[in-house]
């Protein structure tokens, strides 16, 4: 599945393989996501009388299970950054001079801190706060998505496209779900979002 580049003998990914794991992450995403509307529409239809709207209780139930599913890849990372500890090629050797797995563990603990805050405090405001520095911070660090955009779609093994991808989408839906959130309350506007 590796192409070479004339210049270098470094491995280059297979377009067709790239854009086959973002369709992948996609599918998953789509599924997750219906899933979770369909239950939630079950559910207020159940709760008719709850104050708060079906539209932000959607809102908080998807930024919570995106930040649950953000949680369990970063897991999957983990166990996969110790399988790959011996590990000599190119691209783990520049991992472990970036650091352990202090990273990903602590990245796990606060995105579940954000997911029981909504889905079993109903509670936005960690995740909102979480969300927001989240989306700021891994633009402006370069090791974060400007290495994956840079290098990473380009060299990387394969599971950790995937990974960084499924990483993407989940970050994307929690900020995105936290913000739409947090907007639709300040306005004003819960009695028209029911």
């Amino acid at each position: 599945f590796f192409l070479y580049t004339e210049s270098t003998m470094e491995p280059t990914n297979d377009g067709g393989v790239v854009l086959s794991l973002f369709l992948m992450v996609a599918a998953i995403s789509y599924a997750l996501f219906s899933c979770i509307a369909l239950y939630e529409r079950s559910a207020a239809a159940a709760a008719a009388t709850a104050s708060e709207s079906t539209t932000l209780r959607l809102l908080r139930k998807l930024s919570g299970f995106a930040n649950l599913s953000n949680s369990f890849i970063h897991i999957l990372l983990t166990v996969y950054m110790k399988a790959n500890e011996s590990n000599l090629s190119e691209y783990w050797i520049e991992e472990r001079k970036l650091g352990g797995i202090e990273g990903p563990v602590g990245l796990v603990i606060l995105n579940l801190a954000a997911a029981i805050s909504a889905l079993l405090h109903n509670k936005m405001t960690v995740p909102l706060y979480w969300n927001a520095f989240v989306a700021f911070a891994g633009t402006l660090i370069p090791v974060v998505w400007l290495r994956f955009i840079k290098e990473g779609m380009a060299c990387w093994p394969y599971e950790i496209v995937f990974i960084w991808f499924w990483i993407f989408a989940m970050e994307m839906t929690a900020v995105s779900c936290s913000v739409t959130h947090f907007a639709i309350e300040r306005s004003g506007c819960k009695e028209k979002a029911m």
